[in-house]
């Protein structure tokens, strides 16, 4: 999932890149950067414990979800305080873009013998 948001990321700024230059580009890798480090954040506190009893894993991914949602208000927070001049709208978009991976991702069909997806 992650290299997912990667490819969308990297797909989204190089088009705001050709299309309305490099202020544009560099906000909307910005907010995909944010949705990946969230993603990263998650994925290494809920997938840490390996096998566990189904309450510790489910205590797991409450704590990943809770930590990723931290992580991206206050690097949002962080990056509207510090980056004034920032085209905010697509940040957002570069976000929403990098998080709607998790859908696509739904889409793509695996059925356990394709270990590269």
């Amino acid at each position: 999932m992650i290299r997912l948001q990667i490819g969308f990321t990297i797909a989204l700024t190089i088009a705001l890149f050709l299309i309305l230059g490099q202020k544009a580009a560099i906000a909307g890798f910005s907010g995909g950067l944010i949705a990946v480090l969230g993603s990263t954040l998650y994925s290494l506190i809920a997938y840490s414990a390996g096998l566990a009893a189904a309450a510790e894993l489910l205590r797991r991914h409450f704590a990943a979800e809770m930590a990723k949602l931290s992580l991206t208000l206050i690097a949002f927070a962080a990056f509207f305080m510090f980056y004034r001049e920032v085209a905010w709208l697509w940040v957002f978009v570069g976000y929403l873009v990098a998080a709607s991976a998790y859908w696509f991702g739904l889409l793509i069909k695996f059925d356990g013998k394709n270990k590269n997806v």
